[in-house]
């Protein structure tokens, strides 16, 4: 492991840090884009913290060498972290679903295996020195062996479960994008690389675990600084529109009451075209309805968008397209301004996401 190398990942971890800083101080009401931020400062966090503590030994010990199999220290530190991670693509398709209680019950198993592991470590402390593959088997007899290769089987399995959520999935109303693709790639990669790290240690694989872990929170903590939701987007006909278009339920309960509201809240922004305000905010709309934030934000993720300015843009783009078609003779930058955008960048980027083409290509069809 090279002096260099560690000083260049030490940078990649600062920048992970810092820009997962930005992404929970700028989410607002998207919790994904918190959680998401908050990971990855920590993740950068963690990883600058180790890197300087390895720069440290290395520049003591040149020729460390990376012997032990299973470390418990390594296996307890991926788990907890793996096991959030893999909860994104659940989040990304069902904005709101993923409540704290919730969470809690995704995150259980892993909360009471990483304690189990801390306890043993902790109480007992007797690690045998295992080096290789054979040795594993050879001492499988061993409490410390057994329990070792319990918790490393759990932190394979178990984060895949909500992975592949995506694949298996019911219809959500929100479409699956080439990023969410790319993120199940990163995390079937990653999780490759962490099984070679915890039975085959040495120092490529160390480097490349280090590596992986820090551009993975990377390029996705830029997507979320570019989108409100990177891995999805919304398929342009909420439940709670269909449901109105059909006339009123049988029977009345909160996600009914929620699927209203919403009706509710579009017509209060489509009255007088509110949402081309390009300052217009969730708490000018908590004011017009007299409602409370929270509330209106919940009716907003039950309709499938994930935050109130994923919301908005939707507005703004579906107002662009009926512009464009009647006003045929507007420049796109013009149309761009009256909607309520305040960046072509910004508009160039979500138009694409959302209809598949750049605005000027669309007009022409």
């Amino acid at each position: 492991m090279g002096v260099l190398y560690l000083l260049i990942e030490i940078v990649f971890d600062m920048l992970v840090l810092v820009i997962g800083g930005i992404i929970a101080l700028r989410a607002k009401d998207n919790f994904q884009k918190r959680y998401w931020g908050v990971i990855s400062f920590c993740i950068g966090l963690v990883f600058l913290w180790e890197n300087v503590g390895w720069l440290t030994i290395v520049s003591e010990t040149p020729a460390y060498r990376f012997s032990d199999l299973l470390n418990m220290e390594k296996m307890l530190k991926w788990y907890i972290p793996a096991s959030i991670v893999c909860l994104f693509p659940v989040a990304s398709l069902r904005p709101g679903y993923l409540s704290a209680f919730k969470v809690l019950s995704f995150m259980l198993l892993p909360i009471v295996v990483t304690t189990v592991g801390i306890c043993y470590s902790g109480f007992n402390g007797h690690f045998t020195p295992v080096t290789s593959l054979s040795q594993i088997l050879s001492n499988f007899g061993n409490t410390d062996i057994r329990l070792r290769c319990g918790i490393f089987l759990m932190t394979v399995v178990t984060p895949l479960f909500p992975a592949v959520y995506p694949v298996i999935s019911p219809k959500t109303g929100r479409k699956i994008n080439r990023r969410m693709y790319l993120f199940l790639g990163f995390m079937f990669l990653f999780l490759i690389i962490y099984i070679l790290f915890s039975l085959s240690v040495n120092e490529f694989i160390f480097n490349l675990f280090g590596i992986t872990a820090v551009v993975f929170s990377l390029v996705f903590s830029v997507e979320y600084l570019l989108y409100e939701n990177p891995f999805s987007s919304h398929g342009g006909e909420s439940r709670a529109r269909e449901e109105a278009a059909n006339g009123p339920l049988p029977t009345e309960n909160a996600g009914t009451r929620l699927h209203y509201l919403f009706n509710r809240i579009e017509e209060t922004l489509k009255r007088d075209n509110l949402f081309t305000d390009k300052d217009y905010s969730l708490k000018d709309l908590a004011r017009d309805m007299d409602e409370r934030e929270a509330v209106l934000s919940e009716a907003i993720k039950a309709a499938g968008f994930t935050s109130f300015r994923e919301y908005l843009c939707d507005l703004r783009l579906e107002y662009f397209k009926r512009q464009a078609e009647n006003r045929p003779g507007k420049y796109v930058k013009e149309l761009i301004f009256e909607c309520g955008f305040t960046s072509r960048s910004t508009f160039y980027r979500n138009f694409t996401k959302r209809f598949g083409d750049s605005p000027s290509r669309y007009m022409e069809k």
